[in-house]
């Protein structure tokens, strides 16, 4: 039986039906494979921004290598040696406001030290912010607390000194200048002893000051530690601070409980005495407070949380509320980690 060839006309209508067909698969392929290129981009750019760090990381890391290079390049210079250690130099910043019953406040507390190895063995040149009150004994509240935080910051005052230090003996002497309008030179030898024995540690220091402007006094204190467990630990100091231009005395005892609560909080608990005169030493106030520490970002970005019951005798020891909120910086190359 002979065989029948298929029609042109057959052929021609296969042709034409498979065509269309064709032509849509391909571009339902080529919107498929478009949409997901797009989402492989979006994906792509998400984990871009996630490996580049915020602006305030980054703020953090350049300004902590400054400090570094500030302190090894003038280490260098004041040496002429070219320095291969670690700089060690740090800068603390710390500032928040203090809520309470009749007003509100703020502070800027501004810490640092530029520390200059290669200078000499025990001759070094030190750069380092200078406390507001030569007297701390009297400190209620924070040290540099004002009605705002940007006057607080434009009392901050650094000094640099020349300081020769022996540490077998724990002893080390400060002449330098005071920056502040005017300039203020000072004067200061400083003594101080320790020592750890077991779970108990305890010191002592003694200090002689002489500044141009604030004139001259001298402190003593003491204290004690004991470490009953890794996260529990007590402990008591007293100090005392004469200034000759006040005719002053200033005492104070402080009694302590520190609790670490696990790897990034930890708790104080502090009860303070302070007391005052010329001839004859009176009771000004006590104070009792609570302090909550707590790292916010590694180890550089610290929040901390303070309530406080002050009881001054002008008011016949009535309490007064206070809470501290703040937060505090630390830059250097030893947080870059």
């Amino acid at each position: 039986m002979p065989v029948r060839k298929p029609s042109v006309t057959a052929i021609c209508v296969v042709a034409c039906w498979s065509l269309p067909a064709f032509s849509v698969e391909n571009d339902v392929d080529g919107e498929a494979l478009q949409v997901q290129e797009e989402v492989l981009q979006v994906q792509d750019n998400e984990r871009v921004e996630d490996i580049q760090p915020a602006w305030w990381l980054d703020s953090h890391e350049s300004v902590s290598e400054t400090i570094g290079h500030w302190s090894t390049n003038i280490d260098s210079f004041l040496s002429g040696n070219q320095s291969h250690q670690d700089s060690d130099s740090h800068v603390q910043i710390r500032f928040g406001s203090v809520l309470g019953e009749d007003n509100n406040t703020g502070f800027f507390d501004f810490s640092t030290r530029l520390k200059l190895p290669n200078t000499q063995d025990r001759l070094r040149l030190v750069v380092e912010s200078e406390p507001d009150s030569l007297a701390p004994e009297s400190l209620r509240g924070e040290s540099s607390q004002q009605d705002s935080v940007v006057n607080s910051a434009l009392k901050s005052s650094v000094s640099a000194a020349v300081r020769y230090m022996k540490q077998d003996i724990g002893l080390d002497v400060d002449a330098g200048i005071r920056v502040d309008f005017p300039l203020d030179p000072f004067l200061r030898f400083r003594l101080k002893q320790e020592r750890v024995t077991g779970a108990w540690e305890w010191w002592q220091k003694q200090e002689a000051f002489a500044y141009y402007s604030k004139g001259i006094g001298a402190r003593y204190g003491l204290g004690f530690a004991h470490r009953v467990s890794p996260t529990l630990s007590y402990g008591a100091d007293a100090g005392v601070t004469w200034l000759d231009k006040e005719g002053l005395f200033y005492l104070r005892e402080n009694f302590f409980i520190e609790q670490v609560l696990d790897e990034k909080s930890r708790l104080g608990y502090q009860v303070s005495f302070l007391q005052s005169g010329a001839h004859r030493i009176e009771s000004d106030s006590f104070l009792y407070n609570l302090q909550y520490e707590r790292l916010l970002y590694k180890d550089w970005l610290v929040g901390q949380l303070r309530p406080q019951f002050t009881h001054e005798a002008d008011d016949d020891f009535d309490g007064v509320f206070s809470l501290t909120l703040s937060l505090a910086i630390y830059l250097g190359p030893e947080y870059l980690n």
